[in-house]
């Protein structure tokens, strides 16, 4: 049994191991920076700002403080850790959450393998949750400890218990909106008290002995009911009042929140595949299993009580347990980012195979080892099918900088950010869903975002707008995508993404390129994942001119009118372009190899080279350097791909015809061969027609080209 026990218990270690490891990562959870900006706002002015200071596309009456004291807290805590503290007291926090969880399935089993096995399905289940740092990380434990101070058990909680939970959703309240889990936990918990209490007396039970009594003579109800009862009209003590308790269905209504497919996805337990990363396969397995026995203990459970009308089923039973384990499951059936809820399905199963084993000690050995191998599966298949290696790619420089990188800075374009720190530019800028809360901490008031993760902050018709420019489209009523940045008064325009077709393999939208050649606007940073642009109209003279002052002091060349030409910069300014992240480090390496006599190496690095151009829109290098590596390599599809793609950028479709002919005639049925060479005829048909270079009409041309996969996702 101690085996067993020391088995299980090294698995555990090893899951929470690989979860503390996320958790304390470099700091890549997208709405952490825009808590840290607004506590930063509330932290100066008190929960009421009176207007929206990171969004121009807020409603009126935003920011909604509805977590409020959660940013607050960030905030100080950064002012006192900075960001690699934060770092440390996500791994804590996390830690403590783990072992919360842990005592009270420990204090529930009969053996230390079951809790364990319990501490795991937990990890497997609230992963996703834990590894993010936000405001969850307030509400599981909150809803674990009002389970410990007024539920666990079953006798009546003490006052100081009552006292302490009422102080709990008061605070709780104002922390995160999901503070209403515990008034609801506490609703269902006293519907099964009421349940036990009329079996105890005599619904169902026999006549009354001493172990029938004790159930009804300690009854917490009473005490349960006056938690919730001066709790609840407690929790109106912050800064939105009733509103705060109706925030969910207002935000359903009002509000993009339902569009965040990782956030609020119904859980189906019958389909497979397609779901946020919430929701892994492992996930989905271990919660289909975890739902089908506990329906059927419960079933069992029921049936048992009815057909033994006694006390002791009754105690086995517990139907304030088999109540807390339905609101459980309620929960993440309504929506993934409550797997954490388990814990109370969980705590009933705990309590049911207690009673299993004190009624049958003779199984308990072989329970005990099937228990701990449980555990090692769910060890072996967490870093494969758990989530545990897709949660390390949001985090590219991967382990090389997990020690000293404070935050995840080539997923956050660190680069650009830095742009617009230096020159100083103001207004209001365009960025991506992911960007904006970062681009928030640290441009805000300055420069204001046009969409971050507060999505009960603006309404719909600004995340239709978003992804109308993200993908180029006009609307219903023909109004461009162009018009649409006009309409919202955008001065900057943040594009990111490699080009890997519209949705990189992540999901998200490329618009690096997107208004390459538009009128209107100009390109005034370039680098190898991100671009930006400026609105030039007379709103942003100052800011052309903070540009140009910029580029001078840096020495590099900038046209105010056409914008920054990367070909000439990468030409004349190649040192800068390395420092600046436009070009790789190792740059000057990959020119001396394209020049070299080596047959393998030589065209190895033209391949480098023309991606690399590509991406960072240095079409003419490109173009050059790829007519070159078709050339050397008579039957390569790569290069003639590019080559097709950079004329096209170039406009020069005449010439991007006769590379896709080549292209065909390497492998007339090669897919996507025939995709570059249908945009080529797409293109060269559309441009016929578009009038001039560098017209309205003719701008609104790169959306096919923003599709071509020229990566591979």
């Amino acid at each position: 049994m101690r085996a067993a026990a020391a088995l299980a218990a090294a698995a555990l270690a090893c899951l929470a191991a690989l979860q503390l490891y996320l958790a304390a990562r470099p700091l890549s959870t997208d709405d952490l920076w825009w808590h840290l900006a607004m506590g930063k706002v509330y932290s100066a002015r008190g929960p009421w700002p009176g207007a929206e200071p990171l969004l121009h596309t807020g409603n009126e009456d935003a920011p909604l403080p509805h977590e409020w004291l959660f940013s607050v807290a960030l905030h100080q805590l950064e002012r006192a850790v900075g960001l690699h503290g934060l770092r440390v007291a996500h791994g804590l926090a996390v830690l403590g959450i783990l072992a919360l969880a842990g005592s009270l399935f420990r204090r529930e089993a009969r053996s230390a393998a079951a809790a364990c096995l319990a501490t795991a399905i937990f990890i497997v289940l609230a992963w996703w949750r834990l590894f993010q740092l936000r405001p969850d990380l307030v509400s599981i434990p909150a809803t674990l400890l009002l389970y410990r101070l007024l539920l666990e058990g079953r006798g009546p909680p003490s006052w100081a218990r009552v006292a302490g939970s009422v102080a709990l959703l008061v605070v709780w309240a104002n922390l995160h909106s999901l503070f209403a889990i515990g008034p609801l936990l506490l609703m269902a918990a006293l519907a099964g008290l009421a349940l036990r209490w009329l079996l105890a007396k005599g619904a169902l039970a026999g006549p009354a002995s001493g172990d029938a009594a004790a159930p009804g003579q300690r009854d917490p109800g009473r005490r349960v009911a006056l938690a919730l009862g001066i709790g609840l009209p407690a929790t109106l003590l912050n800064p939105r009042g009733a509103r705060q308790h109706l925030m969910f269905l207002t935000s359903s209504r009002e509000s993009a929140i339902w569009l965040i497919d990782d956030e609020w996805s119904h859980f189906d337990p019958f389909a497979w595949g397609g779901r946020g990363p919430e929701l892994s396969p492992l996930a989905h397995a271990t919660t289909d299993l975890l739902l089908g026995a506990f329906l059927v203990v419960a079933l069992l459970g029921i049936a048992r009580v009815a057909v033994r009308r006694s006390p002791a089923a009754l105690r086995a039973f517990d139907p304030v347990l088999l109540a807390l384990g339905f609101a459980g499951a309620a929960a993440l059936l309504v929506s993934v980012r409550f797997l954490w809820m388990s814990v109370f399905p969980l705590l009933f199963l705990l309590r049911a195979g207690r009673m299993l084993e004190a009624a049958q000690p003779g199984v308990a050995r072989r329970v005990e080892w099937g228990l701990a191998g449980a555990c090692v599966a769910l060890v072996a298949a967490y870093p494969v099918l758990g989530g545990f290696e897709r949660a390390l790619d949001s985090f590219p420089s991967g382990a090389r900088d997990y020690g000293r990188s404070a935050y995840a800075g080539e997923k956050y374009h660190v680069a650009g950010v830095r742009f617009l720190e230096e020159t100083g530019v103001e207004g209001n800028l365009f960025n991506s869903y992911p960007m904006g809360g970062f681009l928030a901490y640290r441009l805000s008031p300055r420069l204001r975002t046009f969409i971050d993760g507060r999505t009960a902050d603006y309404a719909l018709d600004v995340v239709r707008d978003y992804v109308r420019v993200s993908l180029q489209r006009p609307d219903e009523e023909g109004e461009s995508f162009l018009d649409a940045l006009d309409r919202r008064r955008v001065d900057l325009f943040f594009g990111v993404g490699l080009p890997a077709g519209p949705r990189d393999a992540a999901g998200r939208l490329y618009t690096t390129a997107n208004l390459e050649r538009a009128p209107g606007w100009i390109p005034v940073f370039r680098s190898l994942r991100h671009a930006i642009y400026l609105r030039t109209n007379e709103r942003n003279r100052e800011n052309l001119e903070r540009v140009s002052r910029f580029y001078a002091r840096e020495k590099v060349a900038f046209d105010p009118e056409r914008g920054l030409d990367v070909d000439e910069l990468v030409r004349a300014r190649s040192d800068w372009c390395m420092a600046r992240g436009i070009l790789p480090p190792h740059y000057a390496q990959l020119l001396a190899a394209r020049a070299s006599p080596d047959p393998d190496l030589r065209p190895r690095a033209r391949e480098a080279l023309g991606v690399l151009y590509a991406v960072i829109g240095a079409y003419r290098e490109q173009v050059a350097n790829d007519r070159e590596a078709a050339a050397e390599r008579g039957g390569a599809k790569a290069p003639r791909r590019r080559l097709v793609f950079g004329l096209l950028h170039l406009d020069r479709p005449a010439e991007a015809l006769a590379a896709a002919g080549d292209l065909l005639a390497i492998d007339p049925r090669d897919p996507r061969s025939r995709i570059f060479a249908e945009a080529a005829h797409a293109y060269a048909e559309a441009r016929g027609g578009a009038g001039p270079r560098g017209s309205h009409s003719f701008a609104l041309l790169g959306a096919p080209l923003n599709s071509l996969p020229l990566l591979d996702p």
